[in-house]
């Protein structure tokens, strides 16, 4: 194998193929980019096992073939040469251009496992900005298995990780029901693609041709639906600018102990507080609506809600006691995002 690429080209490639490449050392081949270079056309692969991304770009091939390579070494090289240069690599692992040559270890092509392949119709799949609102509900912890994926069913795409959900209405495929990992669920944000699935994977391809293969977490996604309140005692509106930033600002003195702020409503006006340690931070912000409570929240919890409605001029806050559900919506986006408040003493 020998190509020649610009290096604009080959930088987006790597960029494109990187999530997909493994971080681990169990499978060394892993670490590794397949290149395949044929009929003017160089095509990058990586595979974690979970995540496999190919896609391609255009090239001089001056040698058609499959090589191997380190991933982190060859990316790096490639973004740091200048942009209206030409790259050349050989399948001996030799990169050149302009102003210099590296070399590097390559592996057989035939020791990469193969992406796995999914027979079926393919479905239209468009989720638009509901990705990036439910993302930040999706748990980070690995050992709450299926919450650390973005669920999609039934006209919604949901995520939680116990402590806060997030649940937006979207245009889905009939009879789709696939809990994704949240590393795949975010390479379709703002994605018009195509999907088929079986029971344990999905090839999801995107309409620049970037192929994604994924696989199906394996469980029943819990029905999130049923923890939303069917009614609420009390329901304010506030302007989500002025709301987030105030927050924003209670943060940092929320941060130094234990990153709960209390909110209280009454009178048409919201006071936020939080103290920690002989510090205090008060904010008083407007509101609409006779509503009267209060409640304390983990501050980052409630402003990952509100920053997902990025869009809104105004957040609607529905809550009944100190202690159960409190939700958060908007005019002008299909969606709701659930938190739980923190119980406090005093």
């Amino acid at each position: 194998m020998k190509i020649t690429a610009s290096q604009t080209d080959l930088t987006a490639l790597l960029a494109t193929i990187g999530p997909a490449v493994s971080n681990g050392t169990s499978h060394p081949i892993l670490n590794c980019v397949r290149l395949a270079a044929t009929k003017g056309k160089l095509t990058a692969s990586a595979f974690n096992l979970d995540l496999g991304i190919t896609s391609s770009c255009a090239a001089l091939v001056d040698t058609d073939g499959e090589v191997c390579l380190p991933y982190r070494m060859l990316a790096a090289i490639v973004a740091r040469i200048d942009d209206d240069q030409t790259v050349t690599i050989a399948a001996d692992g030799t990169l050149t251009s302009v102003s210099g040559s590296y070399g590097m270890p390559p592996q057989a092509a035939e020791d990469f496992p193969d992406l796995p392949m999914v027979k079926g119709k393919a479905a239209s799949l468009a989720l638009g900005s509901a990705v990036k609102a439910v993302l930040g509900a999706a748990s980070t912890d690995a050992a709450k298995g299926l919450l650390n994926g973005v669920n999609a069913a039934a006209g919604h795409l949901s995520a939680t990780d116990g402590h806060r959900m997030m649940r937006v209405a979207v245009d889905l495929p009939s009879g789709l029901d696939v809990t994704l990992p949240a590393a795949t669920a975010k390479l379709l944000a703002d994605q018009t693609a195509s999907i088929t699935t079986d029971k344990a994977h999905a090839v999801i391809t995107l309409e620049d041709g970037t192929i994604i293969h994924s696989r199906i977490m394996d469980g029943t996604y819990p029905n999130v639906a049923q923890l939303i309140p069917s009614e609420f005692k009390q329901i304010f509106t506030a302007n989500r600018i002025r709301l987030q930033r105030a927050l924003e600002r209670v943060a940092i003195v929320a941060e130094a102990h234990n990153d709960v702020v209390k909110l209280a409503a009454a009178n048409g006006e919201l006071l936020i507080t939080a103290e920690a340690d002989g510090r205090n931070g008060r904010e008083l912000i407007a509101i609409e609506g006779d509503a009267e409570g209060s409640w304390a929240f983990n501050v980052h919890y409630l402003l990952d809600g509100i920053k997902a409605f990025r869009s809104a001029q105004a957040v609607m806050i529905c809550a009944n006691a100190a202690t159960t559900p409190v939700v958060l919506k908007c005019d002008n986006m299909d969606a709701t995002y659930l938190v739980m408040p923190v119980q406090i003493k005093g």
